[in-house]
């Protein structure tokens, strides 16, 4: 009978010990973080422009080229036509009929806040050609 009360209490104390490590794992690892967290997600969809306004971007290719890792007008602007036209054909077979090759120098028009120059260039354009 003693045997079986000494088994548990051993086994009591094993799941004190392993919790008490575990809790003071965690508490030491967020008390070298506090003050220090960062939500990098969240900036980067605060960061993101709305690549919509690009003449021939819609929203499934915007979410194409967000995969991608482009998500701003500065992104795109530096990107070259073989780059998009490269994204693009991965995607698949629906997206070959387009035609980027605008779309770096009206993201740079977006990206310098040259709003006008850029409505005059995309009333030249038809589909973003």
């Amino acid at each position: 009978m003693l045997d079986w009360w000494l088994v548990l209490l051993l086994f009591l104390v094993i799941v004190f010990v392993v919790w008490w490590a575990l809790t003071r794992q965690t508490d030491g690892g967020e008390a070298a973080h506090e003050g220090h967290f960062e939500a990098p997600a969240a900036e980067a969809a605060m960061e993101a422009d709305d690549l919509t306004k690009i003449e021939g971007i819609g929203p499934k290719v915007q979410g194409l080229l967000n995969e991608a890792g482009i998500k701003t007008f500065a992104q795109l602007a530096a990107k070259s036509a073989e780059e998009l036209d490269a994204i693009l054909d991965a995607a698949g077979s629906i997206y070959k009929a387009m035609d980027e090759t605008s779309w770096p120098k009206q993201a740079a028009l977006a990206a310098a806040g040259k709003w006008e120059e850029l409505a005059a260039l995309q009333d030249e354009l038809v589909g973003g050609r």
